[in-house]
């Protein structure tokens, strides 16, 4: 079916506006039910992933006794409450769905908003973190430190809690001391 997609796609870039004109004109209904079938789909997932987002920030909540966790426009979990003498790091984590599975997978992420504050802490991360290429988006730094089957909660809230743990150590350490201090996350 996906081959049969990208077909058609391929001969809709192919037509003039007034061929497209008339076939979306002849197939409107068409068209509109199945905008409403992938609409109502996409919904349907992200309403689970919602779901299972505030499960777990009550879990983690409870399990660390730290009413910090937030849930970032209640699709991803954020913690960002560590040593503010230091530059802004962000520990977040979200599900990314896969083919039948709205939550096919948690990945957790360590973030750095500005340059600066990547900077900082580049040497560290980049030491225990030797085999993950860092992905730049505008000003952020972002780092993809974990990724856990879906379904596998404790696991999820374990991998959380260890990067959790992590950053306030990074954080609370002096910058010359960093390089001493290594953890395991994975």
């Amino acid at each position: 079916m996906t081959e049969q997609l990208a077909d058609l796609l391929t001969t809709f870039t192919k037509q003039s506006n007034k061929e497209l004109s008339e076939y979306f004109y002849d197939n409107a209904e068409k068209i509109d039910s199945l905008i409403q079938l992938y609409t109502a789909f996409n919904r349907q997932t992200t309403q689970l992933q919602i779901t299972r987002i505030r499960e777990l920030k009550w879990a983690i909540r409870s399990i660390t006794g730290n009413p910090d966790w937030k849930d970032q426009d209640e699709l991803e979990l954020q913690y960002s409450r560590f040593n503010t003498d230091c530059p802004l790091i962000l520990l977040e984590g979200g599900f990314e769905s896969a083919r039948g599975n709205a939550l096919g997978k948690f990945v957790v992420r360590i973030r750095t908003k500005t340059i600066q504050a990547w900077n900082y802490y580049e040497d560290q991360l980049t030491k225990d973190f030797p085999f993950i290429e860092p992905e730049i988006a505008g000003d952020a730094t972002i780092m993809v430190v974990n990724t856990i089957r879906g379904n596998h909660l404790t696991e999820i809230l374990g991998a959380l809690m260890k990067v959790q743990t992590y950053l306030v150590r990074l954080t609370n350490s002096p910058q010359k001391d960093i390089a001493l201090r290594t953890i395991s996350i994975r």
